[in-house]
């Protein structure tokens, strides 16, 4: 699928991206430090180096998604975890968060921003082995947090399966968390097995955390660009960081997984510029992002939050007038919340203008008075048919001269930490988190 640029000044920026992401309750100070680096050959192991910026810290914990079992490898012991609990007692040693196709013996395929795989293991590194469909040119990244340290990002593509995670460690026991940063445009990942060093093993992996967020966005939830130098850079996958956006800080704020199902580009009714490709609320059942089965079993894992923030990209190009765009809007926003709900009767559903909307651009369209109109809308439809578990959240219009911006005018990292910021506040004052 082709990428494409988005603005908000003067140009309008959006992207969807759905992903889990493991978070945990134990965050650290954003760390400047990362590492990237394939693998040398298909069967030997690579250790990363330096290159972009690592981000938080905050790991071990994670919660319980679609299991799947790894392979074992030398040493390793290799356990699959599954259902929505993840409890240490059951010996778990390798826990999925997030959307992973079970359906191959190889092992699980995952596609979202997002997704994460936990582990707990003796001894001194790691290496990990992945099937992978991205590119050199292109490729997949992970961030790696050992003991709730950022340890750098591995980056991962077609040319290389094993790979070192991580070297060096002090003799003992660690938590690892294999996050991925970049969403399902960049391709397929196929995770197949940990490979601790020879004579050490895998270990049981500590409980789920109890809270559960999930989140349906664009390329804001994903995390496009924001490792970018500023707002003239193109999307590229090593400047696309979910790990720093606001969708997986959120979870590390609050001691929650989080669960990212975003998707650049796509929108409510209207995906931007009108590209032809589905939308989100047609792909947010969808296990694998691309893929239209295995379908997700949303009974798999039931989040108490879900955060909707849509409508960036239905608003960015050739606006259609509101006489021709209220009801179509309107209508497709209502019915997805309404999927949300039928999945989720007892999740508290937060209905989001997003920080790139604006009444200045596209001229004319009063794109951002439009988005709240219609948004607000279905948010007091539903409180007046009886649902009080549902409200209307408006992130402030991003500030670039005060908090710079990503790549194609996206919100920066420090605006996503504003940004969870204040949905954290929201959610605590609903669920007294």
């Amino acid at each position: 699928m082709k990428t494409e640029a988005y603005f908000t000044f003067p140009r309008l920026a959006s992207v969807l991206c759905i992903a889990w992401s493991a978070l945990m309750t134990g965050c650290g100070d954003d760390d400047p430090n990362s590492a990237t680096g394939p693998g040398g050959g298909s069967s030997t192991s690579t250790s990363a180096s330096s290159t972009a910026s690592a981000g938080e810290g905050g790991a071990g914990q994670g919660g319980a998604g679609q299991g799947g079992a790894g392979q074992g490898g030398a040493g390793a012991t290799t356990s699959s975890a599954s259902g929505t609990g993840g409890d240490s007692s059951s010996g778990d040693t390798i826990r999925f968060i997030g959307r992973f196709d079970t359906s191959k013996p190889e092992g699980p395929r995952f596609s979202w921003a997002g997704s994460a795989i936990v582990t707990r293991f003796s001894g001194t590194s790691i290496s990990v082995r992945f099937n992978d469909e991205s590119t050199p040119d292109q490729s997949n990244f992970f961030q790696v947090v050992v003991d709730g340290e950022s340890k750098g990002v591995l980056e991962v593509n077609n040319q290389e399966d094993l790979y070192t995670v991580v070297d060096g460690l002090p003799d003992g026991e660690h938590d690892l968390l294999l996050h991925r940063r970049t969403e399902p445009l960049v391709g397929v990942t196929q995770f197949l097995e940990f490979v601790p060093a020879e004579g050490e093993a895998l270990l049981p992996v500590p409980p789920a955390p109890e809270r559960r967020i999930e989140v349906i966005g664009d390329s804001i939830s994903a995390g496009y660009g924001i490792d970018g130098a500023d707002e003239t850079c193109p999307f590229t996958s090593d400047t696309e960081n979910n790990y720093l956006a606001y969708s997986a800080r959120i979870g590390r704020l609050l001691g929650a997984d989080t669960t990212i199902v975003a998707w650049s580009g796509r929108g409510v009714v209207r995906n931007y510029d009108d590209e032809a490709a589905d939308t989100m609320p047609k792909i947010y059942g969808r296990t694998i992002a691309d893929e239209a089965q295995p379908a997700w079993d949303f009974s798999s894992w039931v989040p108490q939050v879900v955060v909707i923030n849509l409508g960036t990209n239905d608003f960015s190009i050739n606006v259609p007038g509101d006489a021709q765009f209220r009801e179509p809007f309107t209508n497709a926003y209502a019915g997805l919340v309404e999927t949300v709900r039928k999945n989720y009767p007892e999740a508290f559903i937060f209905c989001t203008i997003g920080p790139m909307l604006s009444d200045s651009y596209p001229e004319g369209a009063e794109a951002l008075t439009r988005a709240r109109a219609y948004i607000g809308k279905v948010v007091n439809d539903r409180k007046a048919s009886g649902d009080d578990r549902v409200s209307l959240l408006e992130f402030p219009a991003h500030n670039g001269e005060a908090n710079g911006l990503g790549c194609d005018w996206h919100p920066s990292a420090k605006t996503n930490e504003l940004m969870a910021t204040q949905l954290s506040t929201a959610i605590k004052g609903e669920l007294g988190w």
